[in-house]
């Protein structure tokens, strides 16, 4: 399922890309095709879904032990999924 979850948020991201993309290139021909709610939406949709996609990767590659560098918003949140040992820490840690 986390699978399918990840080729749809993937999708979305290079949806969401696109129409900012037409908006990018709408307004350099002095076209104005949306309002710049919209395009606050369509680029907040797009930052959503690839930190999405980089928190799965990271995930992935943190549980693989391959990740050499920590991010510690993702570490925050995946180590708060971990039950805690004695002494309160996460395990592993």
């Amino acid at each position: 399922m986390r699978m399918l979850i990840s080729w749809v948020t993937f999708a979305v991201a290079i949806a969401s890309f696109s129409r900012l993309w037409q908006g990018v290139r709408g307004a350099l021909d002095g076209q104005r095709l949306y309002g710049p709610a919209e395009a606050l939406f369509w680029m907040a949709v797009f930052l959503g879904s690839m930190t999405y996609l980089a928190f799965v990767i990271y995930a992935a590659d943190r549980a693989a032990g391959r990740a050499r560098r920590s991010i510690l918003v993702f570490d925050r949140l995946l180590d708060r999924r971990r039950p805690m040992s004695e002494g309160g820490r996460a395990r592993g840690r």
